[in-house]
């Protein structure tokens, strides 16, 4: 069995909504059948306080595939860790854990009318910060802002304007099982027809 470690925030915790509706790494179980899925998610967290736990949640159970899903907390008025230390955060984690072991996955974008403590403004930069960092590293990465941001991001959130309902985690998910099997494909040589 192959293990995917689920790193990230309140998005990544728990496995059910309040509704009853499969948050993220329980809908990820569905579909990938074959692996260990394990929820390495705490509300209210950055970066800054996850580098703290990489060990015990993460490099422990020597995964195959970690998401790493943090920005939401650290472009927030009240947490705000600057982007230069986000990007060494996040760079820290990639090196411990090995470029070809992560799927980086930007921070999503917020519904303003409801969310007071982040803007899509800050919000993209620390979106791109991951994007950059992805490059830099050669890791594989999601672009779940961008993907997010061309749609009504009021349809993907619940009241608070920040957390996923059904559809975003529905749509993390798929963009997050999308990359895992473009990263695990067996590409064979093509047989050589004989003359």
């Amino acid at each position: 069995m192959k293990t995917l470690v689920c790193f990230g925030d309140s998005i990544t915790s728990k496995e059910k909504s309040k509704d009853g509706s499969l948050r993220l790494t329980s809908r990820l179980r569905q579909e990938l059948t074959e692996w260990v899925v394990m929820n390495a998610g705490i509300p209210a967290e950055t970066t800054r306080a996850a580098l703290v736990r990489l060990q015990d949640d993460v490099l422990r159970h020597q995964p195959d595939f970690v998401t790493i899903l943090f920005g939401a907390n650290d472009s927030s008025d009240h947490r705000l860790i600057p982007l230069k230390e986000y990007e060494k955060n996040l760079t820290y984690m990639v090196k411990k854990i090995g470029a070809k072991k992560v799927i980086l996955i930007s921070p999503a974008p917020v519904y303003e009318d409801k969310q007071k403590a982040r803007t899509n403004e800050r919000m993209k930069t620390y979106a791109q910060t991951v994007k950059k960092v992805a490059k830099h590293e050669g890791t594989a990465y999601v672009p779940l802002f961008e993907v997010l941001n061309e749609k009504d991001i009021n349809k993907y959130v619940i009241e608070d304007g920040l957390h996923f309902n059904k559809y975003g985690y529905e749509e993390l998910s798929k963009l997050i099982i999308k990359k895992i099997n473009t990263l695990t494909a067996i590409s064979y040589p093509k047989k050589q027809l004989s003359p």
